[in-house]
């Protein structure tokens, strides 16, 4: 009876079992998670910290004990100018859509229904590239028109796995603001963890399409 009780007890604290890894990742996520919402406090080092974010989650995917600050604050000094290439331009297109669509959206007429489905289009394409683009960014070294470029025949040719990505978003986008207390709960949730959940869940998917981009390379 007590060696069944000593066996429980090392059972229960092992840190190799799966309540204690499940445990570790949702705190790494956590902090990572935190770690990203500041970085992204001046506006315009969001790209930035998307590179830094996908970065140091690869690195908690692929091992246990990442020193996080360590790896995040590397990738934020490795990623720093193509990081805010991309992050400009993405705010840019989004920003000029949204102000476009907010401007028009009550007018009925051809010509604007036209500039909307426009606006609406160019946002999701957007959205669809800079799924990919970042992950991209913080795993393999390409040069900015190259990320753009290759995010372009990724999400073409893995179509159905990007479309899976936006409907997540969009999902929980629409759920959170179905109601205020939704919306309370959805901005607790991505301030707690939430922005690094998503993208872990994300790259889990990417690493299949970026394994056949490698298996490519290689090939040429």
């Amino acid at each position: 009876m007590e060696n069944r009780g000593s066996q429980l007890l090392k059972a229960v604290f092992d840190t190799d079992n799966f309540w204690m890894r499940g445990c570790e990742k949702i705190l790494d996520l956590a902090a990572v998670n935190l770690l990203f919402l500041l970085s992204c406090l001046p506006v315009f080092t969001i790209g930035i910290a998307k590179i830094s974010l996908y970065q140091t989650l690869f690195a908690v995917k692929g091992s246990r004990r990442v020193k996080l600050a360590a790896t995040y604050s590397r990738a934020l000094k490795e990623n720093w100018k193509l990081g805010l290439q991309l992050g400009l331009l993405e705010e840019a297109i989004v920003a000029i859509s949204v102000f476009d669509l907010l401007l028009i959206w009550n007018q009925e007429a051809v010509p604007f229904q036209l500039l909307k489905a426009v606006c609406l289009g160019l946002l999701i394409f957007t959205v669809l590239i800079f799924l990919c683009a970042y992950p991209l960014a913080s795993r393999f070294e390409l040069t900015f028109q190259e990320i753009l470029q290759t995010s372009l025949l990724l999400v073409s040719l893995n179509f159905p796995w990007f479309f899976l990505m936006l409907a997540v978003l969009t999902a929980v986008c629409f759920l959170c603001i179905s109601s205020g207390l939704a919306l309370v709960l959805g901005a607790c949730l991505f301030l707690l963890i939430g922005f690094a959940a998503f993208a872990f869940g994300q790259i889990g998917m990417l690493e299949k399409i970026f394994h056949k981009y490698e298996m490519y390379k290689l090939e040429k």
